[in-house]
């Protein structure tokens, strides 16, 4: 083929090959006080947002411990506002305080319907904690602090449905 004709060729396919969707996503970055805090308690939560957040697109991290819940929400505006006003309803916590709330066109937990992470690793003072320090952070930190954790576990490699 000549030159002109594979210029042409290329032009006519780059015209009918579907266009990605951009999709505008949110973000929510809220921490909360457990109410009676347990490990069972935990389990449930991310059972049921194992089960849940898949049919609406929505992803994200929850890092808990017996003096905190901290999580980030990613997905579609509808969903991760529908899903947010679930969580404040749930009577297994309280003192709920939204960190950071903003949009974006791409995900940091892509591939986790929800990641759990342990406080305990965390590495805040118990003291910092009780005297609110995450309840302190800005949004950037609060951000910052996902945005970390998302760049120090292999997305690909982690399996976030236990059997």
């Amino acid at each position: 083929l000549s030159i002109r004709r594979q210029r042409q060729m290329c032009i006519r396919d780059r015209n009918t090959m579907p266009q990605q969707e951009t999709t505008q996503l949110k973000h929510i970055i809220y921490s909360s006080r457990p109410v009676g805090f347990e490990e069972k308690t935990v389990e449930q939560i991310l059972s049921s947002s194992r089960k849940n957040n898949p049919s609406v697109e929505v992803t994200g991290l929850l890092i808990y411990g017996a003096d905190l819940y901290l999580q980030l929400l990613e997905g579609p505006t509808t969903a991760v506002e529908q899903t947010f006003s679930k969580i404040k309803s749930d009577t297994r916590h309280d003192n709920i305080q939204m960190l950071k709330e903003s949009f974006t066109n791409r995900r940091i937990f892509a591939s986790w319907t929800m990641r759990q992470q342990d406080l305990g690793i965390m590495m805040w003072d118990e003291y910092d904690l009780k005297k609110g320090l995450v309840e302190n952070f800005s949004p950037s930190q609060a951000f910052n602090v996902f945005n970390n954790l998302s760049r120090e576990f292999d997305q690909f490699d982690y399996v976030h449905e236990p059997k």
